[in-house]
């Protein structure tokens, strides 16, 4: 009986083999990540933070980000907003955005610990973007650029 049981399995591994090795060799579909492109072309990645929860962990104890990575902050509201450096592992710059524009950005913000400076918008915002210190200077970022933020559907 057993043997009968291996050679019904056997002759129906050979009937899907080929279906399996077609679904394995087909190419596998990328899935778009949420990003901002700037003026200048440059396009970052972004990690989304859109929740009360994800606002306050924002970056604390995350690894560097990758030279076109960042976190886009997401408020419920248009407001001043006012960020710290707790907990973090490395310095950034925020990008404070209204809307899709540029209204201000801090720069070279450094980590604490603890955690004394608090970095305030200028104007009421519903967007800040970190990113690795350095990125507004290397890539010009100016008050008033217009980016094109693409958040994806989920």
């Amino acid at each position: 009986m057993w043997l009968t049981v291996l050679l019904c399995l056997f002759a129906l591994a050979l009937i899907w083999l080929p279906n399996i090795q077609s679904l394995l060799s087909q190419p596998r579909e990328e899935h778009p990540s949420p990003s901002v492109t700037f003026p200048n072309g440059v396009a970052v990645t972004l990690e989304l933070a859109d929740t009360q929860a994800e606002r306050v962990q924002g970056l604390s104890g995350h690894a560097p980000l990758a030279q076109d990575g960042g976190m886009l902050f997401l408020h419920d509201e248009k407001k001043v907003q006012g960020y710290w450096m707790k907990d973090m592992l490395f310095a950034i710059d925020l990008i404070w955005i209204d809307g899709d524009t540029v209204v201000g950005f801090q720069e070279d913000a450094q980590p604490e610990d603890p955690a004394r400076t608090i970095y305030y918008s200028p104007v009421p915002v519903d967007g800040v973007l970190e990113v690795s210190a350095g990125f507004v200077a290397q890539n010009e970022v100016l008050v008033g650029d217009v980016l094109d933020v693409e958040l994806l559907d989920e």
